[in-house]
């Protein structure tokens, strides 16, 4: 269920690649993660501008590398043409195209032999490419500007650019691998992403290190030789799982036979907590860093706004409508009587996906809907997403859950994804990794509809809360 955080790391150490050709060692916390590689060339009247990531995390004992590539390619001119956006987290690279035309942006999603495709509008606020940002930002501090701003498209992030500020630090002189550099240091801020960068840029604009200091732990990255880089992402990968589970404060436990259960969420570094009421889930009070809240596993919510049309279309992730996905809906509602409701088919679905993965574990990142169909292997995300697919494809409105569930085992809350669905008008939540519906033992953070061309945008404020959580247990009723 990782994948979110997996992904902003990869692009904190990308977002301000540059420079004809530069290899980065990749750290999170002290121990090497893996490599990035970026590369800047001009072919005729159009210049492509490359960054590859690669970085590989513990899961519980469990090894998970991620990989992504991203092609920028804009005119001399810094006019935007197309960019291409690759991951792979699963058994199947997942690859997003944004082809730019006039005032339009046709956005391509391939997974394996399906694509989707969709035609959005452009931006109406002005934004430059990472080259053109580059480009930007060189003009202006030369020109003696301490602080500089421009909007962007980040992948991760969708297709509404968001804002960066970058605010002088100073000049001084860092030792990076053995050679010293004059370097001018840099406050980087990137809207949506609640945590703070750094980043140290050579004469010539080339980042030598970026830092992004996360609750969960420091992400560095520094520049080096393709030698060193790549050496780099050998060893013990570092553990980004276990390390982030909550052990509770606090009088009894939200076991799954209970009804209810108050909960005190706080920040630790006293930063405010915007929990949604959504679904089990009701805020009861807010106090700065601290949220209470209510979880009562027989109630819903209706929808506090209309509800999103992508909550019943198809994506890359949530593929209702491949057949494999259909075969699936098809043998869990045998049985049921012709007149069955949208509650019961729900269930039966969520049972059915609960039996369907029969390898469970945490080797797999983030699969699709029908890449899960067809291996029945995966964690929380590969059951959430499935159900999500299925319930779509019966027409009922469905989306992704984020946040924290109870672990018996573990005596602690773990980071977790299951799924909401629109039911009899009321979100209802459903957990396929569980023998039953749902427990008093989940914490919700945000939603998802995992629509294509919208990026991870919905579940960036889940970064800034990985490591920075105290739960206490206020009470659990019977």
């Amino acid at each position: 269920m990782m994948r979110w955080a997996i992904s902003v790391l990869s692009l904190a150490s990308a977002a301000h690649g540059g420079g004809v050709e530069a290899w980065y060692t990749l750290s999170l916390s002290g121990t090497p993660a893996g490599w990035s590689h970026t590369s800047e060339e001009v072919e005729g009247t159009r210049r492509v501008s490359r960054s590859t990531e690669q970085m590989t995390i513990g899961r519980a004992g469990v090894e998970v590398t991620v990989r992504a590539e991203t092609v920028w390619t804009d005119d001399l001119d810094g006019r935007p043409q197309s960019m291409r956006w690759s991951q792979l987290m699963a058994g199947t690279p997942v690859e997003t195209v944004w082809t730019f035309a006039g005032d339009k942006i046709e956005v391509s999603v391939t997974q394996g032999d399906r694509t989707s495709t969709s035609t959005q509008p452009a931006p109406e606020v002005p934004w430059l490419t990472p080259a053109a940002g580059r480009t930007y930002l060189a003009a202006r501090a030369e020109a003696g500007a301490e602080e500089v701003s421009w909007r962007g498209m980040l992948p991760d992030l969708g297709l509404q650019p968001v804002l960066q500020t970058l605010t002088l630090v100073g000049r001084e002189t860092l030792d990076v691998r053995g050679r010293t550099m004059d370097v001018t240091k840099w406050d980087v801020r990137i809207e949506g992403m609640p945590v703070q960068m750094q980043t140290w840029y050579a004469s010539d604009w080339r980042p030598v290190q970026t830092i992004m200091q996360a609750p969960f732990g420091a992400l560095r990255s520094t520049l080096a030789t393709k030698a060193e880089a790549l050496r780099s992402a050998s060893g013990t990968a570092p553990e980004l799982f276990l390390s982030l589970f909550v052990t509770p404060v606090g009088a009894g436990r939200p076991t799954s036979d209970a009804s209810r259960a108050v909960l005190k969420v706080r920040s630790l570094d006293g930063s405010a907590l915007d929990l949604p009421s959504a679904g089990s889930q009701t805020i009861l009070a807010r106090d700065g860093a601290t949220t209470t809240l209510l979880v009562d596993r027989t109630a819903g919510q209706a929808p506090q706004a209309e509800v999103s049309p992508a909550c019943l279309a198809s994506s890359a992730m949530i593929d209702g409508d491949d057949p494999r996905v259909r075969a699936l809906v098809e043998k869990a509602v045998e049985g049921l009587p012709a007149e069955a409701g949208e509650a019961a088919r729900a269930e039966a679905a969520r049972v059915f996906v609960h039996r369907w993965i029969t390898k469970k574990g945490l080797a797999t990142a983030f699969a699709s809907a029908s890449e899960t169909a067809a291996s029945r292997t995966g964690d929380c995300s590969e059951h959430g997403v499935l159900l999500a697919a299925m319930l779509r494809s019966m027409g009922i409105p469905a989306r992704t859950a984020s946040g924290l569930v109870w672990m018996e085992g573990a005596d602690a809350f773990g980071w977790h994804m299951w799924t909401q669905a629109l039911i009899d008008g009321k979100w209802v939540d459903l957990d396929a990794t569980l023998p039953v519906p749902f427990t008093v033992g989940h914490i919700l953070v945000a939603t998802s509809n995992l629509e294509d061309g919208d990026g991870q945008r919905e579940l960036m404020s889940l970064l800034g809360l990985l490591g920075n959580l105290e739960i206490e247990i206020v009470r659990v009723e019977p």
